[in-house]
């Protein structure tokens, strides 16, 4: 195979490439965002680092090439009027692993920006690509492209939720240390929080010596637990709090996470019944 040949190749196979390199990206990153809580081998944190950057890099990439694509008027299969979407999706990332290091909570606007110009992008791409004459596609790609454009959006505002400033000002009661033993909310002693009492760092070394030393293991494991899934997670927008979760906030951002999980299916069920050949 000639160099024109390996072009022409790149140019028939790089979307779809694209996509499986993405999805695999994805893969990694769900299995990372539970194996980086417990003690890992050395090796593996820079295949989890290198999967962190490349899933958005990976993703805009994709959507890039579906752009020029267009512009150039290049023919196209079926499935690429899904891959927009799907590579949105790709984009919101995974919910266990919205920050690899505690400073990209403070990068959330540069994902609001990243965000807002590939959902113009995806939307572009999939009104110029689409084939009106297939109801039940036009319909998959609807539902697809719903919960894409919801975790697109999420991820910034799950990093935003859990930057330094948002976590000073979330304006959650601050417990004494006899509740934080009960309620597992230690992040409060993580930020810039006044201490309901001057001595209360005296009267939580005397609280844990009261009690039994494997409690106290099983509190602490908890504590960092909690603190971890605050830090790196999206568990901050959906705080276990009583009095979070009866805003309207909690029970819109709810209901959004509903829709999200079980469109896809609906999706790939209409896909099934669409009477197009892939191409």
């Amino acid at each position: 195979m000639g160099v024109s040949g390996a072009v022409q190749w790149w140019e028939e196979w790089q979307l779809r490439i694209l996509v499986l390199a993405s999805l695999g990206i994805q893969y990694i990153l769900l299995v990372a965002s539970t194996a980086r809580k417990f003690p890992i081998r050395s090796w593996f944190r820079p295949v989890i680092w290198l999967a962190y950057l490349g899933s958005d890099a990976i993703a805009i990439y994709g959507l890039a090439t579906l752009f020029n694509r267009q512009k150039k008027q290049d023919g196209h299969g079926v499935l690429e009027v899904l891959w927009a979407p799907i590579l949105l999706i790709h984009l919101g990332g995974q919910d266990g692993i919205t920050a690899y290091n505690i400073q990209d909570n403070e990068l959330w606007t540069q994902h609001i920006l990243t965000a807002l110009s590939q959902v113009t992008v995806a939307i572009y791409v999939f009104c110029k690509s689409f084939p009106s004459s297939d109801r039940r596609l036009l319909q998959a790609a609807i539902l697809l492209f719903i919960p894409g454009i919801l975790k697109c959006f999420e991820k910034p505002w799950a990093l935003n939720r859990a930057s330094i400033n948002s976590l000073v000002s979330s304006g959650e009661p601050i417990r004494g240390p006899t509740d934080m033993l009960v309620d597992r909310t230690p992040f409060n002693l993580f930020v810039d929080l006044t201490s309901p009492c001057t001595d209360d760092r005296i009267r939580m070394r005397q609280l844990f010596l009261a009690v039994d030393e494997k409690y106290v293991y099983r509190m602490l494991h908890s504590w960092l637990s909690d603190t971890f899934q605050l830090l790196y997670t999206k568990e901050k927008m959906f705080s276990r709090s009583k009095i979070f979760q009866s805003s309207p906030g909690y029970i819109c951002s709810a209901l959004l996470r509903q829709l999200a999980m079980y469109l896809p299916y609906a999706a790939i069920a209409l896909f099934h019944q669409s009477q197009r050949s892939l191409q």
